[in-house]
């Protein structure tokens, strides 16, 4: 071969490398009707596409309790960057199975600067469990100001994601995922409250896998526990509550159920149209007779009984913390006699918000619907 063959061979060799180096590098999804559904949260209604420009950037525009859809497109191990702008809580599903279950990130920006600026929670059957899983793993904080745009850049491989906002090197978030259901699904954009916007949106493949680094949790749950099918009302006198628990033992198919590492039971997970209450029971054996400090929270009405006598009814009323489930936040003393010791939970969900609250995708369901325990 020549050198004039040679210069041109290697010529389209660097081409080539360029435009495939290019394609690696990401691919910018357009703004248009083709790639994007865009429905309506509140009803499951489809709704027309169309972008804007918004603070020197073209725009898709989300409303108020919005979803836009990418279509035609599934991802397992991906690198997405955007610029955001908006006033409440826009957000990122993705390893989505459908719209009611998938991967759910989002960034509260009017929390700027706090811990709770960035939030993850596992969404099983459209309830979105904001209040189980808390700082310091699954809320972190992020700079970014309501209506200004801000940059995100978040890496999924496997079971593990980052985020990046901003100009930070380090990951403002990194987790363990939790919906292992799904590992491979569709990507979505939804906003909550308030409008928002997207601009130059990217994806490209991952191909290497990363750490991350999450606090180790050296606390020892009760971790296995049978739950009984839905029940609807409200308890309001401790017999109606052994009825209610006796009619279950005799009818209801339990189910065995384990919590996750951390120790949290996020019971909309078990069922398809999350409502109201269940009952979770679990059995302590105790070497001797002894007074022993159970460790607890709950969203939202729970009570307690250990071997049939009743130790607890509470409802979540701390404004503080916006009923957020803490680790320990309840104590209360458990008698436990030598052997075997029946402890039940009845846990009510956060039902009674959703009159107030928007319904997802057209339906009144529950949201965050679980507890946590522990023996001191």
């Amino acid at each position: 071969m020549n050198k004039k063959c040679i210069k041109r061979s290697m010529g389209l060799f660097a081409m080539l490398t360029l435009i495939s180096g290019q394609m690696i590098m990401g691919q910018n999804i357009p703004l248009t009707k083709e790639n994007w559904n865009i429905i309506d949260n509140e009803n499951n209604q489809t709704l027309d596409f169309h972008t804007t420009n918004y603070k020197g950037k073209v725009a898709l525009r989300l409303g108020r309790h919005k979803i836009a859809k990418l279509e035609g497109k599934t991802y397992e191990n991906f690198v997405l960057e955007m610029d955001i702008a908006g006033k409440a809580m826009p957000g990122i599903g993705f390893h989505a199975e459908d719209l009611f279950n998938y991967e759910f990130f989002y960034c509260r920006v009017f929390s700027g600067g706090k811990e709770d600026a960035l939030q993850y929670a596992p969404v099983y059957n459209a309830a979105l469990p904001w209040q189980l899983y808390n700082a310091p793993i699954y809320e972190t904080e992020a700079t970014f100001k309501p209506e200004e745009w801000f940059h995100l850049k978040m890496e999924v491989y496997g079971n593990n994601m980052r985020v990046f906002i901003g100009d930070d090197d380090r990951p403002n978030m990194q987790v363990e995922l939790l919906q292992h259901e799904v590992d491979k699904g569709a990507i979505f954009l939804k906003t909550s409250f308030a409008e928002a916007y997207f601009a130059n949106i990217e994806i490209r493949e991952l191909e290497n896998p990363f750490p991350v680094e999450e606090a180790e949790n050296q606390k020892t749950y009760l971790t296995d526990w049978e739950i009984s099918e839905q029940l609807e009302g409200n308890i309001y006198s401790q017999r109606q509550y052994y009825q209610w628990l006796d009619d279950a033992e005799k009818e209801h198919n339990w189910r065995n159920i384990k919590t996750d590492k951390n120790g949290i039971v996020n019971l909309a997970q078990y069922f398809d149209h999350p409502k109201e209450s269940v009952f979770a029971k679990t059995n302590i054996i105790s070497e001797a007779d002894r007074n022993v400090t159970l460790a607890f929270d709950y969203t939202q009405v729970l009570m307690i009984t250990i071997n049939n006598q009743p130790v607890f009814f509470g409802r979540e009323l701390d404004t503080h913390n916006f009923m957020r489930m803490m680790d320990g936040e309840e104590k209360i003393q458990l008698s436990l006699k030598k052997g075997d010791n029946k402890l039940v939970f009845w846990v009510r969900s956060d039902d009674e918000w959703q009159e107030a609250n928007p319904r997802y995708l057209g339906r009144k369901q529950a949201m965050n619907w679980g507890f946590i325990a522990r023996l001191e």
